[in-house]
């Protein structure tokens, strides 16, 4: 490739990251700075953890298939035109077994069990959820970026007449309901990945469905963990502790406004790359994450002093002893995020699955007890030993895989 090509595709890179960012960005925060703080002030702390746990097991199932038949047909189109067929059964088959799942989330969430009008709500919001991240793909797939930040722009837009319900209605539900929506009226309104149009010479449907479960497995597991803080919290300790822990790592959380685009943007451009994994390209993953774990550990637990002082004034004494932990425990998931992206396109799907177990198994041996101990100080310590073991073991992957 000439060096005005490469710097070309430099700039587009950029330029494609900007967008991606910029929109999920704007969505993010519409929520979490918009939206969760009124949850907070007008229903407390209390119930507010509670809605944060509801939401955490919502999204256990939710993004996990939202997100494996989005990078699923991203993988495939590698190979050739993609056809929205088995993606959309398998998104159908998953909606409707958000109704048994949210029963079971809402009945552990304690207080007194479910409550009949916040589960019904939640059902139709875990299945549109889902529905939203598969949607996104419609972009990914024509590199449109433009389109995908006008795509989470009407979600952020539903997500601010969604809090003028929830004040109205007083059922939280209703305040990020109409936004994920909106998002999928307008794919299915001005796209095509929602709609079944034939392509030449498709994947078979059978090899589509076993991708899209091994990659929901995967999503599963990972989303298992970056859910159980507030899962291990409310069963082991209490509703508040969820609330304090949130609030902690909501700085560090913000990292993922970066990781799906960033990465979406990366799969994206990469299954453009022909020939295998390089030493360079390993090199290159590894000295980024050397120079980006502390830079954006320090920047959130900056970021966290500020943010908790305006939107949760009332907290922040309670909170920012956890902040450094939080902080870094989130950006070492962020930066294995991004370098197990390089994976999925160079490597087999299925080492996606075998990071994720072991993920898994640091956060059972490591903030299991740690909760049990120390409560969110043992999880906080666990949740920061175990992602930083996680980036070692990406990175050791991919020199393992260098061709």
């Amino acid at each position: 490739m000439k060096g005005t090509d490469k710097g070309q595709l430099a700039r587009r890179l950029l330029s494609d990251s900007a967008w991606s960012i910029a929109g999920l960005a704007l969505m993010n925060m519409t929520a979490q700075f918009a939206v969760y703080p009124v949850w907070n002030r007008v229903l407390g702390n209390e119930a507010y953890g509670r809605i944060l746990y509801l939401i955490a097991g919502m999204n256990i199932l939710a993004i996990s298939m939202g997100v494996a038949c989005n990078y699923a047909r991203m993988k495939a189109s590698a190979e050739g035109k993609t056809e929205n067929r088995p993606y959309s059964s398998v998104l159908l088959a998953a909606s409707c077994s958000m109704i048994p799942w949210c029963l079971l989330v809402a009945l552990f969430a304690g207080q007194g069990g479910p409550d009949p009008a916040e589960t019904a709500l939640l059902i139709p919001l875990g299945a549109a959820v889902m529905w939203r991240f598969y949607a996104d793909v419609e972009y990914r797939l024509s590199l449109n970026y433009k389109g995908f930040f006008a795509y989470y722009l009407a979600v952020s837009a539903g997500y601010g007449a969604g809090v003028g319900l929830f004040l109205w209605l007083k059922l939280w539900p209703l305040a990020l309901l109409p936004g994920e929506l909106l998002g999928i009226a307008l794919v299915y309104w001005r796209g095509t990945v929602l709609k079944r149009i034939p392509a030449e010479n498709p994947p078979a449907d059978k090899a589509a469905v076993r991708m899209i479960m091994t990659l929901f497995t995967t999503e599963v597991i990972g989303n298992l963990i970056l859910n159980g803080d507030r899962l291990l919290l409310n069963w082991l300790v209490n509703v508040t502790a969820v609330t304090v822990y949130y609030q902690a790592s909501l700085a560090g959380k913000i990292t993922a406004l970066v990781t799906t685009p960033l990465n979406s943007v990366l799969i994206g451009y990469l299954s453009r790359v022909k020939g295998g994994l390089t030493k360079q390209m390993m090199n290159r993953v590894t000295a980024a994450a050397v120079i980006v774990l502390p830079v954006a550990s320090a920047l959130c637990m900056a970021a966290s002093h500020l943010l908790i002082r305006i939107f949760y004034p009332l907290n922040y004494d309670l909170v920012s002893p956890y902040f450094l932990m939080a902080s870094v425990a989130h950006v070492a998931c962020f930066v294995s995020s991004v370098a197990a992206t390089v994976l999925l396109r160079f490597c087999k799907t299925g080492y996606q699955l075998y990071i994720n177990l072991v993920y898994a198994g640091l956060f059972i041996v490591l903030c299991i007890p740690g909760t049990l101990l120390w409560r969110v100080e043992g999880l906080c310590a666990g949740m920061m030993t175990a992602g930083l073991l996680k980036l070692v073991f990406v990175l050791w992957l991919g020199y393992k895989n260098i061709k």
